[in-house]
């Protein structure tokens, strides 16, 4: 689960270590389990019998949980997978780490650039469109930093581009994506792993010198430096 081998928390230790509570925190918010709580009771119990200490173990329980319930085979796969979804997020922290990449991407970017993040699940994608307000909606810049009006934004030469239909102005930046842009389906037909992509693009404000465009792709399994 770790994408830092050095990292010293483990999913093993959320499983067999942490309170009751904080786990079923994880598998509701990260996993965004339907059945958490009930999963939540069983990991605990299980800590009982000397705990789960291998993937093997996890997913045997996983399945035992849903033996004779409706969605059979797929039913716990689709469980199994938001589960380790869950795990992985808070192993790594990948939440915080979405935030204050997109954070530092966005205080690189030259006037004019432009920061792209692909997201693959919704919990991402609501991290991603807050940050991105959080941004434009931000009164403080680096020192002598020249912003502009919103209203001096070069609306004529967005709407030039053909797949930017609403935008939000700010005094430091453009949320160039009101709303995600997502696959058409000649695409997803194409890579059906696309199917769940969402994108969102930002541009920081022109102060009259050539932009620079940056593209940026993150996505859950980013690593904290």
């Amino acid at each position: 689960m770790r994408m830092n081998p050095q990292a010293s928390l483990k999913a093993e230790d959320i499983l067999n270590s942490w309170p009751e509570d904080e786990v079923g925190k994880i598998l509701r918010d990260y996993g965004e389990e339907s059945n958490w709580y009930h999963l939540q009771k069983k990991i605990v119990k299980a800590r009982v019998d000397g705990g789960l200490h291998c993937t093997s173990e996890l997913v045997a329980l996983i399945r035992r949980s849903f033996y004779g319930a409706r969605g059979g085979r797929q039913g716990w796969i689709k469980t199994a997978t938001r589960v380790f979804q869950a795990l992985r997020i808070a192993v790594n922290d990948e939440l915080n780490t979405l935030t204050d990449s997109v954070n530092a991407c966005f205080s690189l970017l030259a006037s004019g650039g432009r920061l792209a993040v692909i997201s693959f699940h919704s919990l991402e994608d609501r991290i991603v469109k807050q940050a991105f307000l959080d941004i434009i909606n931000s009164n403080e810049g680096k020192e002598g930093e020249d912003t502009l009006n919103p209203n001096e934004v070069n609306v004529r030469e967005i709407e030039k581009e053909a797949w930017i239909r609403q935008v939000v102005r700010g005094k430091i930046g453009t949320v160039l994506t009101k709303r995600p842009l997502t696959p058409s389906e000649t695409e997803e037909k194409l890579n059906a792993r696309s199917r769940s992509a969402k994108l969102r693009v930002i541009e920081k404000v022109q102060n009259g010198t050539l932009p620079t465009v940056i593209l940026a792709f993150v996505c859950a399994a980013a690593i904290k430096r």
